[in-house]
């Protein structure tokens, strides 16, 4: 099953989706993905992604699977794609320079600037903040992200506005969607989309719930993809 954002699927020049967890999809049937989306098989992009703030521009299609976590370009017939298992994939398009973007933000990604450095790379392409549509796909909700002590020091906004107490002693629940949209207006975006599916329940595919479930091992992502068409 794939999930749409209905304030990106007005663009007629723009395919886009969120798919739930499906281990054929990436392995073998990516193919069948990207006609699920546009129509046609169109080639994918994507990454080895390492919770960093590298953003790759997309000129044309790549034999190997380069480092990063941002994936921008504004050439027609190419598909950006970020997997995902809890962290929040980001997909980004400006319709006036039909420029697109999609990066993956986890806390440690969306904490170091990943977000930032996909509107920067978006820029360098002719794209403008004020005219970027973001759309936030399948994320971990806060009732089901609880992390350690150490984790408000690491974030620098007032504790009440992303955190509660657990009720284990020490920890807390983070909000993970509403800190990488609340970055993403701090940066002049005035169309922010949060699709609000939680990777932890449902279809998806979730670290948290896996571990949760004593599964150590992941058989899947998320697959969110973006092109223009």
């Amino acid at each position: 099953m794939k999930y749409e954002c209905p304030h990106l699927s007005k663009f007629t020049s723009l395919k886009h989706a969120f798919f739930e967890a499906d281990p054929e999809i990436l392995l073998s049937k990516r193919d069948h993905a990207m006609q699920t989306m546009a129509d046609r098989p169109l080639p994918l992009v994507t990454l080895k992604q390492i919770h960093s703030n590298k953003v790759l521009r997309v000129f044309e299609l790549w034999d190997d699977k380069p480092e990063g976590d941002g994936l921008v370009t504004n050439i027609k017939g190419i598909a950006l794609g970020i997997l995902t298992a809890d962290c929040g994939p980001v997909l980004f398009y400006d319709p006036v320079a039909n420029v697109i973007g999609a990066c993956h933000a986890g806390w440690r990604g969306a904490v170091g600037g990943i977000l930032q450095a996909t509107l920067d790379a978006m820029e360098e392409i002719g794209a403008q903040r004020s005219r970027i549509y973001a759309t936030l796909g399948p994320t971990i909700q806060q009732e089901n992200y609880e992390v350690g002590p150490e984790f408000p020091a690491l974030i620098t906004e007032p504790y009440d506005t992303l955190f509660y107490p657990s009720d284990n002693k020490g920890h807390h629940y983070f909000n993970l969607p509403q800190y990488i949209c609340l970055q993403l207006r701090r940066e002049g975006l005035a169309q922010i989309y949060d699709i609000k599916q939680n990777t932890f329940s449902g279809n998806f595919s979730s670290r948290r719930r896996y571990l949760s479930e004593g599964i150590k091992g992941m058989s899947s992502d998320n697959l969110s993809a973006i092109a223009i068409v």
